[in-house]
């Protein structure tokens, strides 16, 4: 059973105030506005630390998560719960300030953090999980700063790899890197992947930020994996049921090593 909020005008004034206060105090602090406290370009989140290992004994790479703009850890829910029933123990999301970061210094961080979690399991690979521009963080941690051959699978979902016309519209410098055209862009397209990691592209076919075409980028090898849910949008795309099992059900395959000929595609 369900119980409906109380309206707005009939909670406490006190309650209300101090409720828009907490915001309005978050968002200063993210945009280090003066006065505020500062906040870390970036941090990292350990969900769970017991030692990963499949049913036939064998252990599971860390897996990594990377939010997209101005979006938060919490969009991994849905598949955290569904990986940690499928077995992966070590699992990690990364949280920073989009606004202050750039793309590079949060895929350095990524980096950083996959080399301490491939320590700590002992296992000398990784899956990385992008959702908007996480994506490309996870591109760039693995074409330019220092995953390339560590990365078991990267999945991009809903990533504006060729750029969204509505990054001219917020601030920081990510998202002039993420405008059409910019030279982060160019760059990152300039380097391709060495086919040695499982590309896995997902895309919502009711997005309204990525247009259909921008999702996609030119990954070395057969190996690439799409699927595109046609009732998922931006945001809802990385919890929707088909998504998560399909790519819990890519990161077991990448773990069996599968044949290239599998396919997500829908």
């Amino acid at each position: 059973m369900q119980f409906a909020q109380p309206p707005v005008h009939d909670r406490p004034a006190h309650r209300v105030t101090d409720g828009l206060r907490r915001r309005s105090l978050t968002v200063a602090q993210w945009l280090r506005l003066p006065g505020t406290a500062t906040t870390p370009e970036c941090a990292s989140i350990r969900y769970w630390d017991r030692q990963p290992s499949h049913a036939d004994g064998r252990d599971l790479a860390p897996v990594l998560f990377v939010h997209g703009y101005a979006g938060t850890e919490h969009i991994w829910r849905p598949l955290r719960s569904a990986l940690t029933d499928a077995g992966f123990g070590h699992l990690v999301a990364l949280r920073y300030n989009a606004f202050r970061a750039d793309i590079h210094q949060i895929a350095d961080w990524l980096v950083l953090q996959a080399r301490r979690s491939m320590e700590a399991t002992g296992v000398a690979r990784v899956h990385l999980i992008g959702h908007s521009m996480g994506g490309l963080v996870v591109r760039d941690a693995v074409q330019n700063r220092g995953l390339r051959g560590l990365t078991n699978t990267a999945i991009t979902i809903a990533t504006p790899h060729t750029g969204t016309a509505l990054a001219r519209l917020v601030p920081g410098p990510a998202a002039r890197q993420m405008q059409p055209g910019s030279q982060f862009l160019i760059d990152l397209e300039r380097v391709r992947t060495d086919g040695r990691t499982r590309w896995v592209i997902v895309h919502g076919g009711a997005d309204r930020v990525v247009r259909a075409g921008a999702e996609t980028f030119g990954a070395a090898g057969t190996d690439v994996l799409a699927m595109r849910e046609s009732a998922a949008g931006h945001g809802s795309i990385a919890r929707h049921p088909v998504v998560v099992s399909g790519i819990v059900s890519a990161l077991l395959s990448s773990e069996r090593d599968a044949a290239p000929g599998f396919s997500l595609a829908a």
